[in-house]
């Protein structure tokens, strides 16, 4: 990938996203993402953070495609999550994230049946 364009590309599609799904996140129209990534023009200051938080790519990778390309995960928890989250809420998301797909799963599946009890009793 050699320009931002094929870069913003890539990045999408590595987020199973369609540049109507880009567009209602960002706020830019598929007109101009499509402009975007057929390197038409380059993208405003804006566009690189929207795409940032939509793909969790760094800003850096996007303009020259020098690795690292994913934000970490703490990264993305001070970028995504509300300001009102106590320090715990984010470390219980930090343990949760750094977890593997099925410890997540079983976590989920826990709270689940804890939602279950808790409706029940009320």
């Amino acid at each position: 990938m050699d320009t931002i364009g094929q870069r913003i590309r890539y990045a999408r599609k590595l987020s199973n996203l369609t540049i109507s799904d880009v567009s209602k996140m960002t706020g830019l129209s598929p007109g101009n993402l499509s402009e975007l990534e057929n390197d038409k023009f380059a993208p405003s200051a804006h566009s690189l953070i929207a795409f940032r938080k939509a793909f969790h790519v760094h800003i850096d990778w996007i303009l020259t495609g020098n690795p690292p390309i994913y934000l970490e995960e703490c990264d993305k928890i001070q970028e995504e999550q509300p300001p009102y989250l106590t320090q715990q809420e984010k470390k219980l998301l930090e343990a949760f994230w750094s977890l593997d797909e099925e410890k997540k799963r079983d976590i989920l599946g826990y709270i689940n049946v804890v939602m279950n009890l808790s409706k029940k009793d009320e």
